[in-house]
Parts: structure tokens; sequence; C-alpha cells
């Protein structure tokens, strides 16, 4: 497996067009061969912090994304 974990600091007045773009690339990832997940997490505590975590099967699964 092959997990890929990205920390995203967005400026404040871009968060919701970060959110739809994260969205499209979520609905889009989770169709390609070989994913596991793709989640998209927000912070409670600040709300301009996201985390992206990205699971695939394999290296070269992850490398096609």
């Amino acid at each position: 497996m092959q997990v890929t974990i990205v920390h995203v600091s967005v400026k404040p007045q871009h968060i919701d067009d970060f959110i739809e773009a994260s969205r499209l690339n979520h609905e889009a990832s989770i169709q390609e061969q070989g994913n596991r997940r793709f989640d998209v997490l927000q912070s409670t505590e600040n709300p301009t912090q996201f985390v992206l975590y990205e699971a695939y099967e394999s290296a070269a699964d992850a490398a096609k994304h």
C-alpha cells in the first residue's frame, strides 16, 4: 500500500474554493485503479488547516494518480 499525507494551509478567503476543488479531486480519485481512500480533513480548531489522506494499493497506482 502507498499512503500520502499532505498538510495544507489555505488562506481564509480561499477556503470554499479549496473545499470545492478537493471535492472534485476526491470524486475523480476514488474512481482510479488501486485507490483505497481519499479523505479531505479540515481542522475544527483552525479551519484554514487541511489534511489530504490518499491511499493506493501500490506505488504504481499512486504514481498514475
